[in-house]
């Protein structure tokens, strides 16, 4: 079948999908085509702020997944930090084989075919800010730029869907916390000050303060300790 043909049609079932097993169902089909016959996909959102439930699908049992959310956190290790980086997909091989990262114990987050084989990490980024990381892995993938580009573009449409399917037509969505809203809030919550939070993440005190009025504005509160209240109240952030 014709890539560009089998694309489309993708994109079509994925955009009309009315459940979340129909749309996971026609990315991993088409993900198939390229070798990988795992997905594993996650709400930037959720790990930023530290908090459990960030999968928004994955062929790991559960219980492996509640396992995993005991013993690890997801946002210091390197997977996920250069996917909070950048929107650019990149191959779990190439940190795995970094030699700054060899046998550190985050590759035991790892599916045993992403381990025995490799894993496509695609980002999916609205705007600047990261929305979702999607992870299709086999044990001989195609991770040619074809590949790498089509998934990517079949990922994006899929974390719409997500989104949509799940938000529905209220408001929720348009008031959600961005990545850096989260992470902005989740420090404040631990002590930082801004100049602290502005250091860590690379922005300064005034654009840290400019994201923490806007998690106030969201959360629809007047003050940063109520918005705190609210976020861990809520489970948006966790410390």
């Amino acid at each position: 079948m014709d890539l560009y043909w089998d694309l489309n049609e993708t994109l079509s079932r994925v955009t009309k999908a009315g459940s979340n097993p129909l749309l996971w169902l026609a990315v991993k089909e088409f993900a198939a085509r390229f070798g990988h016959s795992h997905l594993h996909a996650v709400d930037a959102a959720r790990i930023a702020g530290g908090v459990c439930g960030a999968v928004m699908y994955s062929d790991t049992p559960n219980e492996i997944l509640a396992e995993l959310d005991r013993l690890y956190v997801y946002e210091q290790t390197p997977l996920v930090q250069r996917a909070l980086s950048s929107s650019v997909p990149f191959l779990v091989s190439e940190l795995r084989n970094d030699p700054r990262y060899v046998g550190q114990p985050w590759t035991e987050l790892m599916a045993d075919v992403v381990k025995r084989g490799d894993g496509l990490i695609v980002p999916v980024y609205r705007g600047e800010d990261p929305k979702a990381g999607l992870i299709f892995g086999g044990e001989r993938p195609d991770t040619s730029a074809i590949a790498r580009s089509t998934l990517q573009v079949i990922a994006h449409a899929a974390v719409d869907r997500y989104f949509e399917l799940r938000d529905g037509a209220s408001q929720p969505s348009a008031k959600a916390l961005t990545v850096r809203e989260t992470q902005c809030l989740r420090m404040v919550a631990v002590g930082r000050t801004d100049a602290d939070v502005g250091q860590l993440l690379g922005i300064s005190p005034r654009t840290v303060r400019f994201h923490i009025d806007s998690t106030k504005t969201k959360l629809g509160v007047t003050t940063r300790i109520q918005a705190v209240a609210k976020a861990l109240r809520d489970k948006i952030i966790a410390v």
